[in-house]
């Protein structure tokens, strides 16, 4: 009897664990998104007010504004690839049936991939640079790694998304369902 309740209460345990990370893994970007785009036009607010009223801006501030809009685009295109909400031009995707609808996603899914593994690859350079030779940033004084870990950490995401939604389109084919098409912007 004791050895069930530790396997239900292990049981339990995991899958408490697994739903709290799917929220997070579903919530986390918009969250993200949020709060660098709340820190963007606060920031730029605060800057115009200095500027116009007190005749006096700072040297942080442009500078704040400017990388968390670089860490706002690339977590944002790693929500767009996750929704398949990225621009692309569909036409022959849909005039084929589900099997060319697979292929066409499984083929941009694999070139989508391929591509930010490479970036990744290639954008590590420049932050293990800027850690070895203690470079900051002017305005901030912060290293300057920490901005340029927007681009690596953008592709990873991107990459991760890339290859969940593959695993999605894998259970959808073993269920029998269609390709997931993404969210449409316009119809």
């Amino acid at each position: 009897m004791a050895t069930t309740s530790i396997v239900m209460s292990k049981k339990h345990s995991w899958r408490a664990l697994r739903l709290k990370c799917d929220q997070v893994d579903r919530k986390g970007e918009r969250w993200l998104l949020l709060t660098f785009y709340a820190l963007i036009i606060l920031t730029v607010a605060i800057e115009v007010i200095r500027r116009f009223a007190l005749n006096y801006s700072s040297v942080w501030g442009e500078e704040l504004a400017r990388y968390a809009f670089i860490y706002l685009v690339w977590i944002a295109a790693a929500a767009a690839v996750r929704d398949r909400a990225h621009i692309r031009i569909d036409v022959l995707v849909n005039l084929g049936g589900p099997r060319i609808q697979r292929l066409a996603w499984w083929l941009s899914d694999i070139a989508t991939l391929v591509l930010a593994v490479w970036a990744l690859w290639l954008s590590l350079s420049p932050v293990l640079t800027s850690m070895n030779f203690g470079s900051v940033s002017p305005g901030l004084r912060l290293s300057q790694a920490i901005f340029l870990m927007a681009i690596p950490v953008g592709f990873l995401l991107i990459a991760w998304r890339v290859i969940q939604t593959m695993l999605a389109d894998i259970r959808r084919m073993r269920r029998g369902e269609p390709p997931f098409g993404g969210h449409k912007l316009f119809d």
